[in-house]
């Protein structure tokens, strides 16, 4: 093995025609980030990857604002005119610094550290000079085709669009390419010159440069995949929703994987960086968003909504349609229907009752709430914040709640209004 170092050029140039938008290709969001973010994370947790290069074009400041803002240590080049893939690559030719290239595009986020880990390694181990990724598929696509010639070696990539002129050649044509290479870089540089511009697109096809090395008696490495899901290229609002399906399909596999209960995948979604305990049961038609966090033998859903920040505690249960945002939930705690909790504390052993809203915003500032241990709030209470309800307090049913509860104090009413004497009973007359 060479333990050789990489230069990574990343291709964010693209507009997207397909994608119906004005925004930036590589821009638009599949979950929480950019299409571009789940590249560039996957090339800045790989060691020998020693240099990033991404190469923008159409809104060139948009993406290069946005990786700056989420990325460290990232180069950039300008592609002036939009001609094509071969031409992408060869305006990042003088900034390259290592003796390896890895060439990938921005808008194909569904490749895993792992692969690119593998492929490199098998680059490496066969001291090749280039190699590609590719996968089979069987049904309809764009993607170009591999030829490979009568030894099995790959000869050149067949544009969809070309198809036709190998019809009759007895090989498969269910065999894709992914778009990502590595190369040895004067390689790539002394032969990219040699590319011509495609007469119907009018670009430089960065594909040719396989057939011209084959020609020049360099063999072309291989690294097939197993799964074809990885290569998906993003060029239209269809494909965002299919990727969509396969970072959260993924998510679920590895949360089951590890002790986590979920009744229907195909109904549940879960965001990135969320973190959920064994024996946690979660119920169909649960979306979680990113950056929250499950205690152990929980139970959440049908029809729950647990957004960004929020922290549930063990042996909680938050049951149908309740929404929780950037709150932090105690052990053995029931929300069980019909609730807003917005920016609230809420301690152990707490009971919030059917249809309670926590009104957290007030037209100007959202505002907090503490729910302290052992409370009970009636069903369909409204605590406008900020107010603190004390341990062991009571709302009663229908109680608009106006200012902080002490401890063992029950309130009832509009607004609501402490008991007379603290008994837990309506005054006579």
């Amino acid at each position: 093995m060479r333990n050789a170092n990489f230069t990574a050029i990343v291709l964010a140039a693209g507009k997207g025609v397909r994608m119906k938008s004005d925004i930036p290709k590589v821009l638009h969001a599949l979950g929480a980030k950019p299409l571009i973010g789940y590249v560039l994370e996957q090339l800045k947790s790989i060691k020998n990857i020693k240099q990033v290069i991404v190469v923008t074009g159409y809104e060139a400041k948009s993406v290069e604002s946005y990786v700056k803002k989420k990325f460290k240590n990232i180069e950039f080049v300008r592609q002036r005119q939009l001609l094509g893939t071969a031409d992408a690559v060869k305006c990042a030719e003088e900034k390259v610094k290592y003796e390896n290239v890895l060439i990938l595009c921005a808008d194909a986020p569904l490749i895993t550290r792992e692969t690119i880990l593998s492929f490199l390694e098998s680059y490496e181990n066969e001291k090749l000079t280039a190699s590609l990724i590719s996968a089979y598929i069987d049904k309809k696509n764009d993607l170009g085709r591999i030829i490979r010639d009568s030894y099995g070696g790959v000869k050149s990539i067949c544009e969809a669009s070309d198809l036709r002129k190998h019809m009759n050649l007895k090989i498969s044509l269910k065999e894709v390419n992914s778009g990502i290479y590595a190369f040895e870089c004067r390689a790539l540089f002394e032969n990219l010159k040699y590319i011509k511009k495609n007469e119907n697109k009018g670009e430089y096809y960065f594909t040719d440069l396989i057939e011209i090395l084959y020609n020049n008696g360099i063999k072309i490495g291989s690294y097939v995949l197993s799964d074809s899901d990885e290569i998906l290229g993003i060029n239209s609002p269809k494909e965002l929703s299919l990727a969509e399906r396969i970072i959260n399909k993924r998510a679920l596999e590895c949360f089951m994987s590890s002790g986590v209960r979920i009744m229907d995948p195909q109904s549940t979604f879960i965001g990135e960086n969320v973190k959920i305990g064994k024996n946690t049961l979660i119920y169909p038609f649960t979306f979680i968003e990113r950056n929250v966090i499950i205690g152990v033998r929980c139970q959440v859903g049908p029809f729950a909504h647990l957004r960004e920040g929020t922290r549930i505690s063990d042996d909680t249960a938050v049951g149908n349609f309740a929404e929780i945002c950037r709150s932090r939930v105690g052990k053995n705690t029931r929300i069980k229907h019909f609730s807003y909790i917005g920016d609230t504390t809420i301690g152990d052993n707490v009971n919030i009752g059917a249809g309670t809203v926590v009104a957290n915003y007030n037209g100007k500032t959202k505002n907090k709430t503490i729910i302290e241990k052992g409370a009970f709030i009636g069903s369909d209470s409204i605590l406008v914040a900020p107010v603190k309800i004390g341990k062991s307090a009571k709302t009663g049913a229908g109680s608009v709640v106006l200012k902080n509860v002490k401890a063992k104090e029950t309130v009832v009413g509009v607004p609501a209004k402490a008991l007379e004497g603290g008994r837990n009973r309506r005054k006579n007359g």
